[in-house]
């Protein structure tokens, strides 16, 4: 049993195949749209809108004398680190986490060490000794062990602020 074999008809415009030029038009805007997609996210994952460097990544909060640096957008389980950089000149310096950062971020290292750290009701206040002349930087290893939005109050020298961070799966 032999099938006949046809060729396809000539078109209109000399070309002598089959197509679906609707169905074909459609898919190259699809595609279009795609590759204008693709080229966003990488612009905003060179801006650092992926929480891995970047001109936005971090975020920079001023309170009193110090300077606080922080993650804006942070990797889930990936570490990271915020400097406080204090600019006064003082015996000692706090730093005040509230206690939804510690439900949602693990902290590890802490350069230089707190001299003193206590818990309270709405978090945890760690205290650095200050001997030499400022500026004095305090850097803090923190990983995030949930992703989502978070906000939270962060205490620099008695005086609050709350502070957001997008924290990407």
């Amino acid at each position: 049993m032999t099938e006949e074999i046809r060729p396809p008809p000539v078109r209109a415009d000399g070309l002598q195949l089959e197509e679906h030029r609707g169905f074909q038009e459609r898919y190259w805007r699809v595609q279009r749209i795609s590759w204008l997609g693709y080229g966003l996210a990488m612009v905003l994952a060179l801006l650092g809108f992926s929480g891995s460097g970047g001109l936005f990544h971090m975020q920079e909060i001023r309170m009193g004398g110090a300077v606080a640096q922080l993650p804006r957008i942070a990797r889930w389980e990936a570490w990271d680190e915020w400097t406080v950089t204090f600019s006064s000149a003082q015996d000692s310096h706090e730093i005040g986490v509230a206690s939804r950062y510690l439900d949602f971020f693990e902290l590890g290292q802490i350069r230089p060490e707190p001299e003193e750290s206590s818990l309270a009701t709405d978090g945890q206040v760690m205290r650095f000794s200050a001997r030499d002349a400022p500026p004095h930087v305090v850097r803090i290893s923190t990983r995030p062990m949930h992703f989502g939005w978070i906000s939270f109050e962060l205490t620099l020298e008695g005086e609050s602020r709350t502070v957001h961070i997008l924290v990407l799966p």
